[in-house]
């Protein structure tokens, strides 16, 4: 091929001229009349946007469409991209409202199909609650299939976007939705009653940001990475401890647990095989119902850090109480389920997770009555349908493990407590308070713990 011919086909591509040494080499048989309709598809993992993927300003909006999304503020914001089209990224996170997916199963399914701003259009015009054939007849309006909108919505085709969307804005601390995120920091004026001024003032503040990014040496396509990591709340918050009568450390004093725990063995909440870089340990009493909370305030940080966090559960009392004997055995039969495996869970569910959990909604079932340790035992054994013989042989061997482990966490710095929380090692005695625990995982993990997000298409 001569330098001119190469230069040819690089600049008309190898498929045009193929069709072109088609065309010359042989005439084509007489194609039968047909009708083709170009219908464009883009990648649902991928997010709606306007402006280009390099702008110094994003502009992330998270919004659940349908009547009652902000379709005044939605509307300023496109005005301001207009006004700035190298300068700013808009980006349309689509969220979900409770259970319900219809809308935006709808929307993601016209973004894939090419039309997410023209349904959007008539979503805007719509009053009330909009029903299956109402959305049906919308596609159906702006060149969307409607059969595959009632696929999407009736087998959550799209449910990973919109978990991953909400985990996205609740990792960047976006507040209330519907909310626009300047550069992954929220907009100081609620988006329902947000002005083109207050905009403006958003705009030229995230813009300045960017060139001190820039003065600083990030490159361009650092960026997004750079505000990412700044949302994440690094400094280390305040924590009052519970301390006891007998303890004479100031209730800001959260020692280092040294040495470190053994967590080994013990039930846990997590992604398996991976090495967490911020165990959250969660000492209770077996059969103590605000433990049950306890559990459900440190789970979501699991959720939103699932590449990094992973929560552990260990027994913990005073062996000086009447009823030791029986909360060892609690224990003991605890650690055994884990160790047998009695996993009706999840994947990110250890077996002893799933028993400690069904044991604390036991307790919690009995409304305050005593119930004794054996008959609790029993009762968690039939609901999960725990091989009883292997779980008596296990609790034969390692009668008593339990009181080894408290041991060994008493020589660590534990205090005696009701219960206790240790994050990144540093114990805390009696924390229960979710916002507190998140941004001591947070600042534990900080700084570029938002480096660990998924892949986020621009």
């Amino acid at each position: 091929m001569t330098g001119r011919a190469q230069i040819l086909a690089a600049a008309i591509g190898p498929a045009v001229l193929l069709a072109l040494g088609t065309t010359l080499t042989a005439a084509p048989a007489a194609a039968p009349a047909g009708h083709i309709e170009r219908i464009d598809h883009r990648d649902p993992v991928s997010a709606p946007s306007r402006g280009p993927a390099g702008a110094l300003v994003t502009i992330e909006v998270f919004f659940v469409p349908g009547s009652g999304m902000p379709v005044g503020a939605l509307r300023l914001l496109e005005q301001l991209q207009d006004r700035h089209p190298a300068r700013i990224r808009l980006i349309y996170r689509v969220l979900k409202s409770g259970s319900s997916l219809l809308v935006p199963s709808a929307a993601l399914e016209a973004y894939t199909e090419g039309k997410f701003f023209e349904l959007m259009d008539e979503l805007g015009k719509q009053r009330g609650v909009l029903k299956m054939e109402d959305l049906v007849e919308l596609a159906r309006r702006v060149g969307v299939d409607p059969q595959r909108v009632a696929v999407a919505s009736r087998n959550d085709h799209y449910r990973d976007v919109l978990e991953a969307n909400q985990h996205r804005f609740e990792r960047l601390h976006g507040g209330a939705t519907p909310s626009a995120l300047f550069n992954a920091s929220p907009s100081k004026v609620a988006l329902g009653t947000i002005t083109a001024a207050d905009l403006d003032r958003e705009y030229e503040a995230a813009y300045e940001h960017a060139l001190d990014k820039l003065d600083r040496g990030f490159a361009p396509d650092q960026l997004v990475a750079a505000f990412d990591n700044d949302a994440i709340r690094a400094p280390q918050p305040v924590v009052m401890s519970v301390v006891g009568d007998d303890d004479d450390r100031s209730p800001l004093d959260h020692p280092l647990a040294t040495p470190p725990l053994r967590l080994d063995r013990l039930p846990s909440l997590g992604k398996p095989g991976i090495a967490a870089a911020v165990p959250i340990v969660l000492l209770c009493r077996p059969n103590d119902p605000a433990c049950a909370n306890l559990l459900r305030v440190a789970e979501p940080a699991v959720r939103l850090y699932p590449e990094d966090v992973r929560v552990v559960w260990a027994p913990w009392f005073d062996v000086g109480r009447d009823d030791a004997a029986e909360l060892t055995l609690l224990g003991d039969a605890t650690l055994c389920a884990e160790a047998i495996g009695s996993n009706q869970g999840e994947l990110t569910t250890s077996p002893g997770w799933v028993w400690v959990k069904e044991m604390y909604a036991q307790v919690a079932r009995g409304r305050g009555k005593k119930v004794t340790g054996a008959q609790l035992l029993d009762d968690v054994s039939a609901k999960l349908d725990v091989d009883t013989r292997a779980l008596s042989a296990c609790r034969a061997r390692r009668a008593g493990a339990t009181l080894t482990w408290i041991a060994e966490a008493r020589r660590s710095g534990v205090p005696r407590s009701n219960a206790a929380v240790v994050i990144g090692g540093r114990i805390y005695s009696g924390l229960s308070d979710p916002t507190l625990i998140l941004e001591l995982v947070e600042a534990e993990l900080a700084p570029g713990v938002l480096g660990s997000l998924p892949g986020w298409h621009r």
